[in-house]
């Protein structure tokens, strides 16, 4: 199809959208600014206005929106790829979802979903867009993104779409007006000479004003006849993308049928009202603009879209009326006065003419009249209270809009004392009633998923290092369509068909954070499971330093060392985890049988070397001992020899044995002393050698 022709069918579409969803587009406009405040009628507030009389909006609807947008935040659902054929594998499912996740943190798509449930919830539709971009300026590697949509009234959606997911419909358009003096700037190749100002009732009135122009990008689904061809691997091609018939013959693949089929392409054009600016091929089958709605039904031919503001106006607006009412009725009643007799303030005049505006310690007043009689003290005069009719009005409009909106005000139980059954009970009510804001939600997010999926194998098709996330949240590094690898092509996420199963319920956080109050009461009733798990109750935990205790344990716990991306099954490295940990048992009780041995000889050895030391000591002792003896015996003898003489002499003579045994003696000592010594370190150094 030539892309001249694209201006005329963008134009005639965008007439078509807006005609189908005229009274639906009113109407979201009209929900989206109540529900942000503007709950007063214009004649209603300029009559006010005039009579200087005030509007008071108290914005409960907003509250309740909050709290449904708030709970789909917490528990988002996420979505999980599974193979749908014989070429798929578990292992490449898993990277896939990975990636996938991988493509929602690069994007900030948490942005893209909560702004499109916000419209959703207010007032009945919502969406976002997935693009390709390019990974940076000097990059041909390309990213896929997924980009919200802040302004939902900027799409025309196909008229003739029935899901809930969009995944039927067959065109698309997001256009926004802008300056021609912008529109120079962007796109200055453009022909500016087919834009002349178009009066109001042209078909092209939409598109071209005096001073701006709409620049749209029209997505639309072509369908061309083609031949599907089916091989006996249960592979199907289409005629022109099948292999070589020479290398299906060298594998042993041959064609077993064929048959015509519609062969759908997605089409982007950026174009004008006139000229087509920019064109390309999408990959896969869908048009990448998901829909996200509140309630959808088709009335009399007409499909009518809204969301929770719908049915809260009139109670929310009873709620502003009589809360303005009751303000303005308490404003206007007059202030309390005081009765006083005549003559009891005379002279404290201006005192009590301001009693009602100003805060006095004290007012005087004349305790007695002019003939001495007693009088009483003045009597204030309390103003009427406020009006009951109004006030239970009012109240009866906040349980209205409650029963609306399908959400009950947990304060009004506790009041009651109700007790948690009772508290939980309500907020379920309130969940089911607004559960089809969820489910919707994931419906979108589904088909959000199965776009990604057909894409990654177009925009990720060559050996690349990339990050992946996993359940956790936690990243990884790892290479896609590793070609380095001998024989075959490893993490090849092109081949192969993958669906997607959607995971509802708790986010990771409150999962995580159930399961660690869990595994902590069940570590408590069972003690041992500390030495089994402990790694993952800790890894559970929020506490600072929680990974480094989980580290740890780890590292002692053979059987918590799994290697998730291994192609050896969990159980297979369970097996050879606990076989490791028996031969690393025996190896330890042989090392300690051979110290013990070791240990024993040594003992026996150091025994022997003390014994023999001992006795030598005992021996050394003895030698002394007569040594000693000997001595003594000499000196008695001469002694007895020398007792004949005289005195002096023997005086003399004593003297000069004395100081000769003296030195003798000390020069025997020293040398008995000196071999002694060297005796006792010859007999340590043997019970040295012995002990080695």
């Amino acid at each position: 199809m030539s892309d001249d022709t694209i201006p005329g069918e963008a134009v005639d579409f965008l007439r078509r959208s807006n005609d189908w969803h005229s009274h639906n587009r009113q109407e979201w406009l009209d929900d989206l600014n109540f529900s942000f405040g503007q709950q007063w009628s214009v004649q209603m507030q300029n009559t006010r206005h005039l009579d200087g009389r005030p509007w008071f909006v108290v914005n409960e609807t907003d509250t309740y929106i909050r709290q449904v947008c708030n709970q789909i935040r917490q528990q988002r659902p996420r979505g999980v790829a599974h193979g749908i054929n014989n070429q798929a594998d578990e292992k490449i499912a898993q990277i896939i979802t990975g990636v996938s996740r991988h493509i929602d943190q690069i994007s900030d798509a948490d942005v893209a979903y909560d702004t499109a449930v916000n419209f959703q919830v207010r007032m009945g539709i919502g969406y976002w867009r997935l693009v390709g971009e390019y990974c940076g300026d000097k990059s041909f590697d390309q990213d896929i993104k997924v980009k919200p949509v802040y302004n939902p009234f900027t799409v025309g959606f196909d008229p003739h779409s029935r899901s809930m997911d969009g995944s039927d419909q067959m065109e698309c358009m997001i256009s926004d007006m802008i300056s021609k003096e912008v529109f120079r700037q962007e796109y200055p190749d453009a022909d500016e000479s087919n834009f002349t100002f178009r009066a109001v009732g042209d078909i092209t009135g939409d598109w071209i004003e005096k001073d701006s122009i709409r620049v749209a990008e029209y997505y639309k689904i072509e369908r061309q006849r083609d031949i599907l061809i089916k091989t006996s691997d249960g592979n199907t091609f289409w005629k022109n993308e099948l292999p070589d018939p020479e290398l299906l013959k060298k594998v042993g693949v041959k064609v077993v049928g064929d048959r015509e089929s519609w062969r759908k392409l997605v089409k982007w054009y950026k174009c004008t009202a006139v000229q087509t600016i920019d064109s390309r091929t999408l990959p896969g089958i869908y048009i990448p603009v998901v829909p996200v709605y509140g309630e959808k039904v088709l009335i009399e031919g007409k499909e009518r879209i809204f969301g929770m503001t719908r049915g809260a106006k009139d109670p929310q607006r009873m709620i502003n009326f009589w809360n303005t009412s009751t303000a303005e009725i308490v404003a206007m009643a007059a202030k309390a006065k005081w009765l006083v007799g005549e003559g009891q303030i005379e002279g404290f005049e201006k005192v009590w003419e301001q009693a009602n505006v100003s805060n006095y310690a004290y007012l005087p007043y004349k305790t007695s009249d002019d003939s001495g009689n007693p009088m009483p003290p003045p009597i204030r005069i309390q103003p009427e209270p406020p009006p009951e009719g109004a006030m239970s009005v009012a109240a009866n409009a906040h349980l209205n809009l409650q029963r609306v909106m399908g959400m009950i005000d947990p304060a009004q139980r506790i009041a009651g004392n109700a007790s948690g059954k009772a508290l939980n009970a309500d907020q379920q009510n309130s969940d089911i009633s607004n559960f089809h804001f969820y489910d919707n939600f994931t419906r979108g997010l589904k088909h959000s998923e199965r776009i990604k999926l057909s894409w990654i194998r177009h925009y990720y098709p060559e050996r690349r290092v990339m990050r992946i996330i996993g359940d956790d949240g936690k990243p990884d590094m790892i290479t896609i369509n590793d070609t380095q690898a001998v024989g075959k092509i490893e993490n090849d996420v092109t081949v192969g068909e993958y669906d997607v199963v959607m995971e509802t319920g708790p986010g990771y956080n409150s999962k995580r954070q159930e399961a660690y109050a869990m595994m902590t009461d069940l570590a408590k009733a069972y003690p041992p499971l500390m030495q089994i798990a402990g790694d993952l109750l800790f890894r559970n935990s929020d506490m600072p330093g929680a990974d480094v205790i989980a580290d740890r344990m780890a590292a002692q716990n053979p059987l918590a060392q799994i290697d998730d991306k291994s192609e050896v099954p969990p159980a297979a490295q369970m097996k050879i985890k606990q076989q490791e940990q028996a031969i690393q048992q025996l190896q330890q009780q042989l090392q300690q049988a051979g110290l013990l041995i070791k240990t024993r000889g040594d003992v026996v050895a150091h025994q022997e070397a003390g014994e023999t030391h001992r006795m030598e000591i005992k021996e050394r002792e003895e030698t002394k001992r007569r040594f000693m003896e000997n001595e003594s015996y000499k000196e008695v003898e001469h002694t007895k020899a020398f007792a004949s003489l005289g005195s002096k002499e023997l005086e003399g003579i004593i003297k000069i044995l004395t100081q000769a045994k003296d030195h003798a003696h000390e020069r025997d000592l020293a040398v008995f002393e000196a071999a002694t010594s060297q005796q006792e370190a010859e007999t340590s150094a043997k019970s040295m050698n012995g002990a080695q």
